[in-house]
């Protein structure tokens, strides 16, 4: 019934644009084009073509739109990727998610529902707004 495939991504630590840090916090709306690393606090929005690394000790208020993300601190908001997400045994996600492929490791904490697709984000948006 299920299948297991391995097609976890995986992100270059060298290749990271975008740093919050350990011991700060940022409150407001990111729009970046590369790859974004949180381990800090952060409350707001956050847009991306790229990928988010939220650390084991990120703590996020946030609805998050991305290319892949992987989830290792703790999430309160929704997520829409376009490609993956991977909530690793530390990561806790409190809110609803659309993605593509997801990936949830034993341990880890998820409240919310779940949508699987193909579209992306974008035409979610769209069609949330055309519902109004």
């Amino acid at each position: 019934m299920f299948q297991k495939r391995e097609q976890i991504v995986e992100v270059n630590p060298d290749k990271i644009d975008t740093v919050i840090g350990k011991n700060s916090t940022f409150e407001g709306t990111i729009k970046s084009e590369g790859t974004l690393r949180i381990d800090g606090n952060f409350t707001g929005q956050i847009e991306t073509k790229g990928n988010i690394v939220i650390g084991e000790s990120a703590k996020i208020e946030a609805n998050i739109t991305t290319d892949n993300i992987i989830v290792s601190g703790e999430v309160k908001g929704n997520i829409f990727a376009k490609g993956q997400l991977q909530l690793t045994s530390t990561g806790k996600l409190y809110g609803d998610i659309e993605v593509q492929n997801l990936i949830i490791e034993e341990g880890a904490i998820f409240e919310g529902k779940s949508k699987m697709t193909k579209s992306s984000p974008s035409d979610f948006n769209k069609k949330d707004e055309q519902t109004k």
